[in-house]
């Protein structure tokens, strides 16, 4: 298979390891207008031939993620057959055994010079018990690896994520607020560089530039969250002999209105710097149809309507 060299412009490596999670969060982000499209895993083998073809940069880590990366069944493998000249991430809830955790990866494996850490562990309300959760992160901390907790501020609850946000700097833990995306009690949340693209009541045609390479849990390669979760127009696979074409290139889209909240949304890139969002669109057209996927709430895990208690 011929290597994947990736241009300067692109911002992330996104490797979707699963779409499960034990976690049951009404709020997440990944059912936004309806439920995953479920995907079969490749197996370790495949993600280690697969990310091993990108070639390797300082600046650009591998973030694996889902759903939950830890619960792909070759997990350690994964990580462990990974070039270890590509710096790695991880973004996971932490439901884990730490003990098993250090023993498999020694901290220097997912730790890089970067303004934030290389484990970013989501605290979810309602699913995790905070103080447990923060002492888990607090015990790999003082054995040398490299994170920090990451909170959506759900209007909802807002005052009980400062509560868990000062508890976390008490404890020495860096913590970071993120935005909370997408349509709550009739309102789009957050902060779009393009506002009339996410859970629009219309569909326009566009053209389409992304910054990042996004990659299922069966190894297709999409150009954004929106395709990805909708198993929507995939680019190629990673496992395809040839690099995919359309790759980081200016791409009609016929389903402007249907944008993920994560592509369009105005935030930090890699560098910290403020400004970025992952695609860049222009050309949008007049309205053509209804968007029939409109919806007033966020839909949960369960494809029903938020309604926090």
């Amino acid at each position: 298979m011929k290597p994947i060299v990736l241009s300067e412009n692109f911002n992330y490596i996104a490797a979707f390891l699963s779409f499960a999670c034990m976690l049951r969060c009404p709020y997440c982000i990944n059912h936004h207008g309806g439920d995953l499209v479920k995907k079969r895993w490749m197996s370790g083998d495949d993600w280690i031939r697969g990310l091993n073809r990108i070639v390797p940069r300082a600046d650009l880590p591998i973030t694996l993620q889902g759903g939950e990366p830890t619960v792909h069944k070759h997990f350690y493998e994964i990580i462990n057959g990974i070039d270890p000249r590509h710096p790695i991430d991880l973004l996971t809830n932490l439901e884990i055994d730490p003990d098993e955790f250090m023993r498999r990866i020694p901290p220097e494996r997912i730790k890089r010079q970067a303004p934030y850490a290389s484990i970013r562990v989501s605290y979810h309300k309602g699913q995790h018990d905070a103080l447990t959760l923060l002492k888990r992160v607090r015990y790999l901390l003082d054995h040398g690896y490299s994170l920090g907790v990451w909170v959506v501020d759900h209007p909802e609850y807002h005052d009980h994520t400062l509560q868990v946000g000062k508890m976390a700097r008490d404890m020495g833990i860096d913590f970071r607020l993120k935005e909370f995306l997408g349509p709550y009690n009739s309102h789009n949340y957050g902060t779009m560089r393009y506002p009339d693209a996410m859970n629009g009541q219309q569909l326009r045609h566009c053209d389409c530039r992304t910054s990042e390479f996004l990659i299922d849990p069966a190894g297709s390669i999409f150009r954004c969250h929106s395709d990805l979760y909708a198993n929507r127009f995939p680019i190629g696979h990673i496992l395809d002999q040839e690099v995919p074409e359309l790759l980081g290139q200016w791409v009609p889209c016929p389903v402007y209105g249907k944008c993920n909240s994560c592509d369009i949304k105005v935030k930090f890139n890699r560098f910290q710097e403020h400004g970025h969002s992952s695609v860049e669109i222009r050309n949008i057209s007049a309205p053509y149809a209804p968007n029939k996927e409109h919806v007033e709430e966020v839909v949960n895990t369960y494809g029903k309507q938020d309604k926090p208690s």
